[in-house]
């Protein structure tokens, strides 16, 4: 067996395999009892009959075809660990790492003569690492110091006591800061416009989340009333055809409630968790702001390294990568969007898009998520880095306590491909931790 290797577009390699005529042939008595034995035929046991019978039975060709494939399957292993090692061939290809399934295609066979195929792989290309210890030091130099401002704390705070204000049903017309449950529906002139219409929907007077000038028309409503107004459409509605227009709505007030706050005091504190007292929440708050504060600092200077070693390390990137990453991104959308109680389908009739579209949308992310992760891979290999055992572990329980999966569903995770993903967060965490010491 002899083979060269060609790199083609798209990080991809070309193998092209030469056999010989009586290499080949010490397959043919194995492929000849693979096709008895697959195929029984009247007076042999199966895989028992002769080779002139089965050339008889199935024809020569047939014989010689299953001979190449298990030639194939012998050799290519053998193939991908010399080229995994060394260079080889025309394009002197070094240390070539697989990834997916090969393309295999048959381009000569005929009995008695030399069989030749090709393999296509998609495989990890190769990168050429700018000084990626300079760029991340460079990067690290603009870190902004964090600091919490008492005026934070107080709006978290305010939140904090919003959403634990019980809700008073009151007799009196709504007023700012009231919630009012109403019915409504929505006509452009006399035909009705289905889909945008609601039953004993919450609105919260002067909090600004629905069609602009909605909230402001209900000032005034009480229970029981019916109230018709005009409003403009949004110019970016979710339904183009009706978007930027003037329609009539027509709603209903079920009931009017007040918001009642509670104070800021020891013992609203103590109601809200295990705080001693109101200073204890205050710290709790605090602290709370800043670890949220410097992770978001601490994720711009690693988006920053890592572009910035992007910039410098161009590289042809798998196709199969990128359409590994989009099928990851479509996967955490649909978890997202189920998670909130809708069907995917329902969502993209929503955003009037199909998979293809969306996959159309993301592929510049996609691919600079790809790119990130090989330039992370690569400093790992460069650097020696990797996680221990015991790290990895920890990653894998984390994930699973995280996932919120019933005893069942648990049981069905693939270990092995777990612990390979916790050993990459694992793993790119640490680079990234080598990185900030730069």
């Amino acid at each position: 067996m002899k083979f060269s290797t060609q790199k083609t577009p798209k990080s991809k390699i070309e193998i092209t395999v030469s056999v010989p005529a009586e290499e080949l042939a010490l397959h043919l008595e194995s492929a000849a009892r693979s096709l008895s034995k697959a195929r029984p035929m009247e007076g042999f046991r199966p895989g028992k009959a002769p080779m002139g019978v089965v050339k008889q039975r199935f024809g020569e060709f047939a014989v010689y075809e299953q001979a190449a494939k298990m030639c194939i399957e012998k050799q290519y292993l053998k193939i991908v660990e010399e080229l995994g090692g060394k260079k080889n061939g025309e394009e002197n290809v070094p240390g070539i790492e697989p990834i997916g399934h090969p393309e295999i295609s048959i381009t000569k066979l005929a009995p008695k003569e030399d069989f030749e195929y090709k393999i296509v792989l998609s495989v990890i290309p190769e990168l050429n690492l700018p000084d990626y210890k300079k760029n991340a030091s460079s990067v690290t130099k603009t870190k902004k110091p964090v600091v919490v401002e008492d005026k934070e704390v107080d709006e978290a705070l305010k939140s904090v006591r919003e959403s634990r204000a019980p809700l008073i049903t009151v007799s009196r017309p709504a007023e700012r800061g009231d919630i009012v449950e109403i019915d409504f529906e929505t006509f452009d002139g006399d035909r009705k416009l289905n889909g945008i219409e609601s039953k004993s929907h919450p609105i919260a007077i002067g909090e600004g989340r629905f069609i602009p000038g909605f909230e402001d028309n209900l000032i005034g409503i009480a229970a029981g009333e019916t109230k018709e107004f005009n409003l403009k459409l949004p110019t970016d509605f979710q339904n183009s055809s009706l978007a930027g227009k003037e329609v009539t709505f027509r709603a209903t007030a079920r009931a009017v409630q007040e918001k009642h706050v509670p104070e800021l005091t020891d013992e609203f504190a103590k109601s809200v968790g295990n705080f001693s007292d109101l200073e204890a929440l205050k710290k709790n708050v605090r602290e709370g702001i800043l670890m949220e504060k410097e992770h978001k600092e601490r994720d711009r200077i690693r988006m920053e390294i890592i572009d910035g070693i992007a910039k410098k390390a161009d590289a042809e990137l798998p196709e199969l990568l990128i359409e590994r990453e989009l099928d990851k991104m479509e996967q955490e959308l649909k978890s997202g969007v189920e998670h909130m109680g809708l069907s995917f389908d329902d969502y993209l009739l929503n955003i009037k898009k199909s998979p293809e579209e969306l996959r159309k949308d993301w592929r510049k992310d996609a691919e600079k998520r790809v790119r990130g992760a090989l330039i992370l891979r690569k400093i790992a290999d460069a650097e020696h880095i990797e996680p221990e055992h015991d790290e990895v572990q920890a990653e894998a329980d984390r994930f699973v306590m995280r996932s919120g999966l019933a005893e069942h569903e648990i049981k069905k995770i693939d270990k092995e491909q777990l612990f390979e993903y916790a050993r990459g967060v694992r793993r790119n965490e640490k680079v990234f931790e080598f990185l900030e010491k730069q």
